[in-house]
């Protein structure tokens, strides 16, 4: 991390904030207006198919199940409780008390038709929730979930998108669903305008007394970095997410602007569709691989503010990969693996966010790609398009964007290498990948499910599946008044607690 901006100094920042402003001092901000870099692709947990909805989401739905915020580890959320009481059966004990934003009560046979929905076909999150082969009520109050194979990520799982617990009634409408959302989180939803702004106020009748929430919400979508950062320095936004590398240092001389960087499980990566023609080939997708040198990437495209990766899991996580297994930089082997491979002189297009950040990083890869023969069409779009036209309309073989995490590791390997996984666009796995994620669920210790997670990102990685980049750091800048932001590894945060030191 850059001399200017260490974390003890992030932390020294926040420490004269408490100390400026004492209990009885501290207000709730009347309305926290949030500097957003793109918009959600849907308020539907199950259909949405962009990272970042999850800030979006956060607000809105509570999870079956919570997670600490530096180490993932699952904590009670609406299940207040959770245990499996054979290889085959995990049985959640819910919170009592909890009510929709439509009044609607929350109970077990709730929670059955939000997972029977969130697994059934047409969901994002099926490959997720494969294990599960019934989920039945046993009491108002407890929930039976009862599996064909043990499943051991499941918690986590359920402290994401299939946990998020959607009002019975709004099920009933997904068309409805998708701009108007119902949860039982903290804010409930006022307003939508789309590529604009989302609207949110505050839940007063939120279950949780312990958990503090301004009058307002509000997410402004400005895609251009420099105006996030004219918003932030001229008061129009309180909170500007996602700041950009190249912005960071400038905002941090700021003395009215707080700028906080921490390491998240962000990976930026080249997606590749395995169906295309060109990328089938392991040659080819080893070749991309070794055209890039990461290193520089880290400190020129990021500047300083990323770690190169090699595997989806960064080498500080209990399940990943160790560094042996990084791609070297190594343009001269690249150049022979393509014309082993008949592809010297290729060509192939390339979808990516057309935010000024990723243009950058897009140019850079385009350069190394020409070093070793490849020539890349690169094709900006709004990131919602970009991720649809992708996924959904599998219209070109390789898009620039960025796997955003998930709180267990098997939830990444199902969502983004399994064959049935949304993320996998051409719907190949790695040869015994999704047996070593089978193996590590069925057990309920890290230690022991560690060798089989490790197996399959070097089976991945052996694959070559996609092209991992680097790992970002999750950068922020928020008004110096603020205080009681909580970064999560996930480099998504959830805007609750926090406060205005008055």
């Amino acid at each position: 991390m850059p001399s200017w901006l260490s974390r003890s100094t992030v932390l020294f920042c926040c420490l004269l904030l408490t100390a400026c402003g004492s209990a009885s001092a501290q207000t709730r901000l009347n309305e926290l207006t949030v500097a957003m870099s793109s918009d959600l692709s849907s308020f539907d947990p199950a259909m949405g198919n962009a990272g970042t909805d999850h800030v979006f989401l956060y607000p809105v739905y509570d999870t079956l199940i919570d997670f600490e915020p530096e180490t993932t580890e699952p904590i009670p959320g609406l299940a207040t409780s959770w245990e499996y009481t054979d290889p085959h059966t995990l049985e959640l004990e819910l919170r009592e008390g909890v009510t929709f934003h439509d009044n609607e009560e929350f109970n077990a046979d709730a929670v059955v038709k939000n997972l029977e929905r969130s697994r059934s076909e047409g969901s994002n999150l099926q490959s997720e929730l494969a294990s599960i082969s019934d989920v039945v009520a046993t009491a108002d109050y407890t929930v039976e979930i009862r599996l064909s194979e043990p499943d051991s990520a499941l918690p986590l799982i359920l402290s994401d998108r299939s946990g998020m617990m959607v009002s019975p009634a709004s099920l009933e409408d997904p068309d409805t669903l998708a701009t108007r959302p119902v949860g039982t989180g903290p804010w409930e939803f006022l307003d939508w305008n789309r590529g604009s702004a989302v609207k949110l106020t505050a839940n007063d009748d939120y279950w949780d007394d312990s958990v503090e929430v301004s009058p307002n919400l509000t997410f402004r979508v400005l895609t251009d970095p420099k105006t996030r950062v004219d918003s932030l320095i001229t008061n129009q936004v309180d909170f500007s997410y996602q700041v950009g590398p190249g912005d960071a240092e400038g905002l941090a001389l700021n003395e009215q602007i707080t700028v906080q960087a921490d390491p998240s499980m962000r990976v930026r990566m080249v997606y590749l569709d395995l169906s295309d023609e060109l990328m089938s080939d392991p040659k080819v997708r080893e070749a991309l691989n070794l055209a890039i040198d990461r290193d520089q990437l880290a400190n020129v495209g990021f500047f300083g503010h990323a770690q190169p990766a090699s595997t989806f899991l960064p080498t500080t996580h209990w399940a990943s990969v160790n560094e042996e297994s990084a791609y070297p930089y190594d343009p001269e082997r690249a150049r022979e693996l393509l014309s082993e491979a008949g592809a010297e002189d290729a060509s192939f297009s390339m979808l990516l966010p057309n935010d000024a950040n990723t243009v950058r990083i897009a140019e850079i890869l385009r350069y190394s790609f020409k070093e070793v023969g490849l020539t890349v069409q690169m094709k900006p779009r709004e990131l919602v398009q970009s991720t649809t036209e992708y996924f959904d309309e599998h219209r070109d073989p390789a898009l620039l964007s960025a796997w955003t995490g998930r709180p267990d590791p098997a939830q990444t390997y199902a969502q983004l290498l399994a064959a049935s996984g949304y993320y996998n666009a051409g719907s190949v796995a790695p040869p015994g990948l999704e047996e070593a994620v089978e193996e590590s669920n069925t057990h309920t210790d890290n230690d022991a499910r560690a060798d089989s997670l490790k197996e399959a990102g070097r089976l991945d990685r052996e694959f070559s599946t996609f092209m991992p980049l680097v790992f970002e750091d999750a950068i922020v800048a928020y008004d110096k008044n603020i205080q009681g932001y909580q970064p999560n590894l996930l480099g998504k945060p959830k805007f609750t607690n926090v406060i205005e030191a008055g």
